[in-house]
């Protein structure tokens, strides 16, 4: 059975040569499905609780292209700008799109402009609050994956930067130091601890690669939201993570008795430094696979569990929505292709080229939506 699904989707906007512009004000008072983010220069969508992969697919470029429409209308140089990091230079002072917000008041303070990135949260709904965790503690020890095929923030303030996912690099994690749960019990422990001390100002200001979610965190739980992914500019790269998502979940479900040994401390570390390889290095990084007990590459990580998941995914009626992956292996993820363009071309070059490429991807997006 498919699971329900979600997605939220950050994004920059600003103008057609691809310097951000804080324009969330006034997109939000105009288009009430978009709602802003702590700085004016990004806003963020929320699709529908869907199950189906074409209906994601219609949720999700809908709003997409009613954004691109209205921004156009007020001003033609106006546009949606693609990547997950502030590649060209810009205004070094935050921007509040909520100045008497106390929560904002505070990322501020605490991170400045560091949190300005922008992203896709993959949420994936499951029923059983107990899995929700062990599931919790499985992903997060292969979310890196996830990150080097969407990587797509080789750039940072006009500069090369030289890495795949400058944004993960650069966001901090909130706590420094996140636990595997192992149960509910540690999990909603855990949160009530970091509340009380500080270390999270409230329940949202939980910013690890993945986190339970749900009507009432930490105690009532049915979801799990992956958040690691940078902002892919291809949409069906997008709907290829979610079945991966899903495809990875139905696999563990298969297999209750896979579960992360939570009181050792050593996998904590070897999750953060996965994360951080896949930030710098994409596909190329080296990746301490826990699962299999083997060093290889993420490359080859991702190729055995393609493997894996594909007569899952073929069975539940959505394999075809994971061929992007292999595409990505064969070619190189965003972020490859242009740091590999940037040896013969200045960014702000490749980012108006970007920007046009941004365009064509929504638009043929919106071709297949109305096909189906």
């Amino acid at each position: 059975m498919l699971l329900t699904k979600g997605l939220e989707i950050e994004q920059y906007t600003g103008l057609i040569t691809g310097e951000a512009l804080p324009l969330s004000a006034i997109i939000c008072q105009n288009l009430p499905n978009f709602t802003v983010e702590p700085d004016q220069r990004n806003v963020e969508y929320i699709t529908p609780i869907c199950v189906s992969y074409d209906q994601l697919r219609a949720e999700l470029i809908k709003p997409r292209l009613q954004l691109r429409q209205f921004l156009k209308q007020q001003n033609p140089d106006w546009t949606v700008i693609p990547g997950s990091a502030l590649a060209l230079p810009f205004e070094k002072s935050f921007i509040f799109s909520k100045p008497e917000d106390h929560y904002h008041q505070h990322i501020e303070k605490r991170h400045g402009l560091n949190i300005l990135t922008t992203s896709v949260h993959y949420n994936i709904g499951i029923p059983d609050p107990a899995e929700i965790i062990r599931l919790l503690d499985l992903l997060r020890m292969e979310a890196c994956l996830m990150l080097a095929l969407t990587a797509s923030s080789p750039f940072y303030d006009g500069q090369n930067t030289g890495s795949q996912s400058y944004r993960w690099l650069s966001f901090p994690k909130v706590p420094n130091i996140i636990p595997l749960f192992g149960n509910l019990n540690n999990f909603i422990n855990w949160t009530q601890q970091m509340l009380e001390s500080g270390e999270m100002y409230n329940i949202r200001h939980f910013w690890g690669a993945i986190r339970p979610n749900g009507p009432d965190r930490p105690t009532e739980l049915n979801r799990l939201e992956i958040r690691i992914c940078d902002l892919s500019t291809n949409w069906e790269t997008t709907l290829a993570i979610m079945a991966w998502i899903e495809a990875r979940v139905h696999y563990f479900l298969q297999n209750p008795d896979l579960v992360v040994p939570f009181n050792d401390e050593s996998l904590i570390i070897v999750s953060d430094e996965n994360e951080l390889f896949a930030a710098q290095s994409g596909l190329n990084a080296r990746f301490s696979d826990w699962l299999y007990a083997e060093e290889n590459t993420i490359y080859e990580a991702i190729q055995k569990r393609l493997e894996e998941v594909q007569p899952i995914a073929q069975n539940l009626g959505f394999g075809s929505y994971l061929k992007p992956i292999e595409k990505i292996l064969e070619e190189g993820s965003e972020a490859s292709q242009k740091l590999l363009k940037a040896e013969n071309y200045a960014i702000a070059d490749i980012m108006t080229e970007w920007v046009e490429e941004s365009l064509e991807a929504d638009l043929s997006c919106e071709s297949k939506c109305k096909t189906l």
